[in-house]
């Protein structure tokens, strides 16, 4: 299934776009090529860990597993739809940020869901391999005892990638399937070799493609970037569950993701396709008209899925 949201562009979304030029927040992140973090815009709205405020919303809780925190959304009423695994974004080397939790905090009140969410090792200290040691033996967990709830994979960006190759190394390891995957402007390939990024790249004012390169080579920390489990455009797409996929067309990712389309629907593999007309990089978690419909398309998405129940 593919969906095309071809409307004109609100006047918030062009806001944005133009504000992301005026501040030349692209070319801001070549600054300094030692450090990937320097300079970025994502360290004044950087959040670890839910805003306090989002208690009004939604239930929070934080528990720790294998050292690394792990945070819990749920709703007041403690209905549960399903279970939502999210891994944020951030290029493998920043935290999540507010526009993340609002949009988890969003979710949880749509949909009814509960979200677990991981701070999950990060580059440059860390890499894919650290990631994955502590992210099966967190989806073992999460599908074990005979009670448990659906479970959808979700993650944007950088996490998008993580997400669909968590679901590769669950279907290799022969682990219980999630119920489906659900993929926010993902990331699939931190080579950066499609040349059809080039393109897309003049009508990008967010993603910069050197720094992508820069993170993705610390994320695979020597090993081979085209591996599956560090971009999974290049793993097998046979035996999946249901996936979803949302991008926009002024975002540099949406060449890969138009690949993974073409790849799904060679192998006939189940794969609903979302493209947003004129949308920048995780508009979804943003607030204006285009975010907040594809907001209810993805909260449609994970009620569909669960069968409402009081959450353990």
């Amino acid at each position: 299934m593919i969906f095309r949201y071809t409307g004109a562009p609100s006047l918030n979304s062009l806001v944005l776009e133009k504000m992301l030029w005026a501040v030349r927040f692209k070319e801001s992140q070549e600054t300094d090529k030692q450090s990937f973090r320097s300079r970025d815009y994502s360290k004044s709205i950087s959040s670890p860990s839910p805003p306090e405020h989002l208690r009004r919303r939604v239930d929070l809780s934080r528990s720790e597993f294998a050292g690394r925190a792990i945070h819990r959304l749920s709703h007041k009423e403690g209905r549960c739809s399903s279970l939502v695994l999210f891994l944020h974004g951030g290029s493998y080397v920043l935290n999540a940020t507010h526009p993340h939790w609002r949009f988890l905090a969003s979710l949880v009140e749509r949909s009814g869901c509960t979200v677990i969410a991981p701070d999950y090792p990060l580059a440059p200290e860390n890499s894919y391999v650290d990631a994955f040691r502590m992210l099966v033996p967190l989806y073992r967990e999460l599908m074990s005892g005979e009670n448990r709830q659906n479970i959808i994979l979700m993650g944007d960006s950088a996490g998008g990638g993580l997400t669909l190759g968590l679901a590769m190394m669950v279907r290799d390891e022969k682990l219980p399937q999630p119920d489906a995957i659900v993929m926010l402007s993902p990331w699939l390939d931190v080579t950066m070799s499609n040349p059809h990024i080039e393109e897309i790249d003049h009508a990008d004012p967010f993603l910069n493609v050197g720094a992508l390169i820069r993170a993705g080579k610390a994320w695979a920390d020597g090993a081979n970037p085209r591996k599956p489990l560090i971009s999974p455009l290049y793993g097998k797409v046979d035996g999946l569950p249901p996936m979803h996929l949302f991008i926009g067309t002024k975002d540099i990712l949406a060449a890969d993701c138009r690949r993974f389309r073409g790849i799904c629907a060679a192998a006939k593999a189940r794969l609903a396709y979302y493209e947003f007309e004129n949308m920048v990089h995780d508009w979804m978690l943003l607030d204006f008209k285009e975010a907040r419909m594809a907001a209810k398309q993805i909260a449609a998405i994970v009620a569909g899925i669960g069968h409402p129940e009081t959450c353990e």
